[in-house]
């Protein structure tokens, strides 16, 4: 897996991109136009940009299992990997603000997806208050 810099636009947009892919589906509404754009101003990104995190996210898994019968998208290890490369809590607040609001756009949270978040919350010490926070300052 690519290393990004700490609290990078990159390494934000990648852990949304790991939550965007947590139940194996980009459903259409996750990356409509107003679901990009919220997700390009949280992580100040352009398309083209944040289109090569998607891109690079994607190999980056396929290399790592290359050989294996199964993929698993939801690795603890590496979801902790990517966790670690945000360390700031505004950024942190605001990329999983950000994560939750575009996953919810398709109307549900399914359990591969509420694991996620949940796995996101006791690593990065958070609470639903915090991102209570984040939304209503939004």
């Amino acid at each position: 897996m690519r290393a990004y810099l700490h609290n990078s636009p990159e390494a934000m947009a990648r852990i949304i991109v790991m939550c965007l892919l947590a139940d194996s589906d980009i459903d259409p509404s996750e990356l409509d136009h107003e679901s990009l754009a919220k997700i390009l101003t949280s992580c100040g990104l352009s398309q083209h940009d944040f289109m090569m995190v998607l891109k690079h996210y994607l190999e980056d898994i396929a290399a790592d299992n290359s050989g294996a019968e199964r993929i698993n998208l939801l690795e603890p290890a590496r979801i902790n990997q990517l966790l670690a490369e945000v360390n700031q809590h505004n950024e942190r607040i605001r990329t999983l603000a950000t994560a939750l609001s575009v996953c919810k756009g398709d109307h549900a949270l399914n359990n591969a997806e509420l694991a996620v978040f949940q796995h996101i919350m006791r690593q990065w010490q958070m609470d639903l208050t915090d991102l209570a926070i984040e939304a209503s300052q939004a």
